[in-house]
């Protein structure tokens, strides 16, 4: 599985801004959904799974997963900052 990053990047605090993430691409967007995600999980949580898991099948862009992960952290409550990166 190729990772392919992101135009842009996103910024996440967890745990009441405790924790920051920046995720850039679609491996770590399923690192942070599978692994330190907070207990709230919605529909959108599910769809931004779902999603990542399609675009490691190559059914999926990877700019939607990133639109997916973003829609799930407003749905969970967690302070999201795009972020531009350099590629």
């Amino acid at each position: 599985m190729d990772d392919i990053f992101w135009h842009e990047s996103v910024l996440f605090e967890l745990n009441d801004r405790q924790e920051i993430v920046t995720v850039s691409s679609s491996l770590e967007a399923a690192d942070l959904l599978l692994n330190k995600w907070p207990t709230k999980r919605g529909p959108s949580y599910k769809l931004a799974v779902m999603t990542c898991l399609a675009s490691f099948q190559g059914k999926q862009p990877p700019e939607l997963v990133r639109q997916d992960l973003i829609a799930a952290a407003i749905e969970a409550h967690i302070y999201v900052k795009p972020r531009s990166i350099s590629i």
